[in-house]
């Protein structure tokens, strides 16, 4: 009598090389995906301290203005040259300005809005 080898089939070998492929391409998805996330978070809050920055500059410098004035710049931040606009109304308290700072990469879109306010002393 002959004795039968237990061995997997080729149909078993293949329905589990097709599962273990999804599952792995599911896997690298996943793993790019969240890196492009982590790189935009970190874009993001570096952005938001350029912005908070120029919005303490501007405090520190405690100028003053009757009317609306827009400046911008660049600056450059951990090797990366960011580009920052500056936007001042008034307000309607006399006595306060409005600071709008937008931060973006160069010719890309806005990363970040900060808003912060100024009181004349």
């Amino acid at each position: 009598m002959m004795k039968r080898l237990k061995a997997f089939t080729l149909l078993e070998v293949m329905v589990a090389l097709v599962v273990i492929s999804v599952t792995m391409g599911a896997i690298i998805t996943s793993a790019g995906s969240s890196a492009a996330v982590a790189s935009r978070l970190k874009e993001k809050t570096v952005a938001s301290w350029v912005a908070q920055n120029q919005i303490a500059l501007y405090r520190a410098k405690k100028t003053w203005t009757n009317s609306t004035s827009n400046t911008n710049g660049k600056v450059e931040m951990l090797g990366v040259e960011w580009q920052w606009e500056m936007k001042v109304d008034k307000t309607e308290d006399p006595m306060l300005r409005k600071i709008d700072v937008d931060v973006y990469l160069v010719e890309d879109d806005v990363i970040v809005r900060a808003t912060g306010f100024i009181a004349k002393l």
